[in-house]
């Protein structure tokens, strides 16, 4: 190989190095509800309901009386003894983001008056951001069959959970308080605002691994190869020397 070969190459790698960015953590958001008989879908860390639980992509819906399975007939293939309940499909929208920005979640294909429910306990995002004060949820509307019913512009973040919960409406927290806009009947979405993960394309810092250089990049592995191809380069102009 030629050494204008060989340079080319380093340099190849060393750019490819040098161009390598360090991602910004990807975060998603799911929306949560819980209607008055009930039924409802859980926060995505919910130890029994939640995203590792298989039942997240679904809206649980409850029977009653002594033969919860025969509550809905129209569902009966839909009851899950495991649960006591039944597993309604729907379509969730959730939303996965990086930056600073306006975002929306959503379902529909529900059938909002399966359980006779005309009001919610609970509304909220459900999010897998950190929970320490370091991002803003804000200027969140409420979106029932594709129209706004009612904006919250500072909602209030669940205290003591890891991750951040945005309240919406709950029936228990008087700070919160309930909803009484319109009941859906095709579909419920939130849209909302988030701030303090900085802009789209901003640099960002991540802590340096001893072993790895910056995690989940691959500049070390990049500058590993950009290193070995100069030392074989020289390697390879030394022994030509010799000859």
């Amino acid at each position: 190989m030629k050494t204008s070969k060989i340079l080319a190459a380093v340099a190849t790698a060393t750019v490819a190095a040098s161009c390598v960015a360090v991602s910004a953590s990807a975060y998603t958001a799911y929306l949560g509800f819980q209607t008055a008989p009930y039924s409802f879908r859980n926060a995505w860390d919910d130890g029994t309901y939640g995203l590792a639980s298989g039942y997240h992509d679904s809206a649980i819906v409850w029977g009653s009386g002594d033969a919860p399975e025969e509550t809905y007939p129209d569902y009966a293939d839909n009851f899950d003894w495991d649960i006591n309940g039944y597993v309604i499909p729907v379509n969730y929208t959730n939303a996965t983001f990086t930056a600073d920005g306006t975002y929306t979640v959503s379902v529909e294909g529900m059938d909002w008056a399966l359980d006779g429910a005309s009001s919610f306990n609970l509304l909220f995002v459900s999010t897998d951001i950190p929970n320490d004060g370091s991002v803003t949820i804000k200027d969140v509307k409420i979106i029932v069959d594709g129209t706004v019913t009612k904006t919250v512009e500072a909602p209030i973040v669940e205290e003591g959970k890891e991750y951040m919960l945005v309240n919406l409406c709950n029936i228990w927290n008087t700070d919160v308080g309930g909803y009484d806009g319109a009941y859906p009947t095709e579909s419920l979405a939130f849209e909302f605002t988030v701030e303090g993960l900085g802009a789209a394309g901003d640099d960002t810092t991540a802590p340096a691994d001893p072993e790895k250089g910056s995690p989940d990049t691959g500049v070390a592995g990049v500058a590993a190869v950009a290193g070995a191809a100069i030392v074989a380069g020289g390697a390879m102009m030394l022994a030509k020397k010799r000859k």
